[in-house]
């Protein structure tokens, strides 16, 4: 599953905040930030559906992720 946020993440120190944040609590993911995307868009590649919590985890320090699109992929 591809998960796609929109975020106000917009500096390198509120990347260096949540980076450590999300590699702890969701070990099994793959994410990345677009910085130079207008929307600051968030990747989110995950056998399991997190948006809840990745959403909760962005809000609990402030910062906001909204979800735009959940892509699911069929097994090889």
């Amino acid at each position: 599953m591809i998960a796609v946020f929109k975020t106000n993440v917009s500096s390198d120190s509120e990347l260096n905040e949540i980076s450590p944040l999300l590699n702890s609590r969701f070990k099994e993911i793959k994410w990345n930030i677009d910085l130079w995307d207008s929307d600051k868009i968030l990747r989110v590649d995950s056998p399991r559906d997190w948006t809840k919590e990745i959403t909760a985890l962005f809000n609990s320090i402030g910062l906001r992720c909204v979800n735009l699109e959940i892509f699911h992929s069929e097994p090889f």
